[in-house]
């Protein structure tokens, strides 16, 4: 019997080892927007009882793979023939950490209450976490990076679509704040990054913009802003996240001991605890020497520049007439440069602040563009 199965095994290694053309297809490689998990969420949580929590892969600040998490809110009843189309919602400043994302909340109470009005709009909704925002964190989130906020964006509905069958290929992007910028990033990028995929516009509301050319204006002669003093924990946050992901750039030299202690300490805190850590801090204080060299303004510009160019599909951008958090002079530079560069875009004007541009009219706005592009 020894002779005989020692004789079954050698006929086995020279068939494995000698035949031709046939040798056996190692495991597919991990690609962007494959997915890794899909949980339900407990009924009611984020007030549906149609969430569920997914995990995918996507591309890290660095170029490689990475993980991320993300919510996908399905509408109630049956799909329609063609499937639920997508939207990608981009939420705003969460913070920094791993407990920061909308998957680390108690029913994401900003944000659940936007995903069920799509659903109810007849939208299948999905938010990512962006990268470092969740438990499958690896590093700290690159706050107000383009090129990973979209393809954040852009994967989690690619893994979605794996995850439920009754998804539409078609989808559009819509976004606030931090989602703004987000979701427009996502707009310029989608044809090309996921030309499987049937894109259909981008909808932003009060977008950070025009961050690539105040970020470098950082330095040690800077004053205490008073009532927009605000501003600082931004500048600081971003700073974080470069210093967390960027690792052919070394911040520390232009850093004061205290701007060390500020970006270590904010580097895992949520945006509710961003004041707490700077305390009464000017950003000259937190500045050892002038961010204003050619060198970072380059790395500014591929870290935080909203593209300008190279849109395919429409744009609807709506801004808060009172909002200082993005001040709307600001947006209106964006626009100028859109408007310089051939970009078609439609735009509107709103009677609120920054936090107000969801429940102020925006959110609307956003929807009923929506419903025109998906026609």
């Amino acid at each position: 019997m020894r002779q005989l199965i020692s004789g079954v095994i050698t006929i086995l290694f020279a068939v494995l080892l000698g035949t031709a053309g046939h040798a056996f297809a190692a495991p597919e490689a991990a690609r962007p927007g494959d997915l890794v998990s899909f949980t339900k969420l407990p009924d009611g949580w984020g007030g549906t009882g149609n969430g569920y929590e997914i995990t995918y892969r996507t591309e890290a600040a660095d170029g490689g793979l990475t993980t991320a998490n993300g919510l996908v809110f399905l509408p109630s009843g049956p799909a329609p023939e063609s499937g639920w189309p997508i939207v990608s919602w981009d939420h705003g400043t969460n913070g920094l950490g791993p407990t920061c994302g909308l998957t680390s909340s108690a029913g994401a109470p900003y944000d659940s209450p936007l995903l069920l009005r799509l659903n109810q709009a007849g939208y299948a909704a999905v938010a990512t976490d962006y990268l470092g925002l969740s438990k499958v964190s690896t590093r700290t989130h690159p706050y107000h990076h383009i090129r990973t906020e979209a393809t954040a964006s852009i994967d989690i509905v690619r893994a979605a679509r794996h995850a439920v069958p009754e998804l539409s290929k078609n989808w559009a992007a819509f976004g606030a704040s931090q989602g703004g910028s987000a979701a427009l990033a996502t707009g310029n990028l989608a044809s090309s990054y996921a030309p499987e995929l049937d894109f259909r516009g981008t909808a932003a509301l009060a977008p950070g913009s025009q961050l690539d050319q105040l970020v470098p204006l950082a330095g040690p002669g800077v004053p205490n802003l008073g009532p927009i003093n605000g501003s600082v924990s931004v500048v600081v946050a971003i700073l974080a996240g470069m210093e967390a992901n960027l690792l052919d750039f070394d911040i520390h030299p232009y850093l004061t001991a205290r701007g060390e202690q500020v970006l270590h300490d904010i580097s895992t805190r949520c945006v509710t605890e961003w004041d707490g850590v700077l305390g009464d801090a000017s950003l000259g204080s937190l500045m050892a020497r002038s961010l204003d060299t050619p060198e970072f303004r380059r790395i500014a510009h591929d870290y935080l520049a909203i593209p300008t160019t190279g849109y395919q599909q429409p744009i609807f951008i709506g801004h808060g007439i009172r909002d200082i958090s993005a001040p709307y002079p600001l947006t209106l530079a964006l626009l100028a440069q859109f408007t310089a560069a051939g970009t078609a875009y439609e735009f509107q004007t709103f009677d609120t602040d920054h936090a107000g541009i969801t429940v102020g009219g925006g959110f609307d706005a956003g929807l009923d563009f929506l419903r025109r592009v998906f026609q």
